[in-house]
C-alpha cells in the first residue's frame, strides 16, 4: 500500500485475535505516522520502502459484545 499509493480498507479490523490486533495495528501506524510526516522513505518490517503519500489506509471496527460476536477488545496501543 505504502510503496504503491494505494489505499485499503479493513473491513471489521477487530475480528483479529488481540494479539494479531495489536502487532498489525502497530505496522498501521508506523505507516500513519510516515504519511504524517511526509517522509520519503520508512523501515518497514526492517526493510526501507519508498513512501508514496498517496496510499491511506482505512479501518472499521464493530463494538465488542452482544449481538456482536468474534469481536475483540482493542488493545491498548489502540485506545
Amino acid at each position: 500500500l505504502i510503496k504503491c499509493g494505494a489505499w485499503g480498507c479493513f473491513d471489521e479490523f477487530n475480528r483479529l485475535e488481540e494479539e494479531v490486533l495489536s502487532a498489525v495495528s502497530q505496522q498501521i501506524q508506523v505507516i500513519q505516522h510516515a504519511l504524517k510526516e511526509r517522509s520519503a522513505k520508512l523501515d518497514f518490517m526492517s526493510k526501507q520502502v519508498d513512501v508514496d503519500h498517496r496510499a491511506g489506509i482505512f479501518v472499521t471496527l464493530n463494538p465488542a459484545g452482544k449481538g456482536y460476536g468474534g469481536r475483540s477488545k482493542l488493545p491498548d496501543n489502540l485506545k
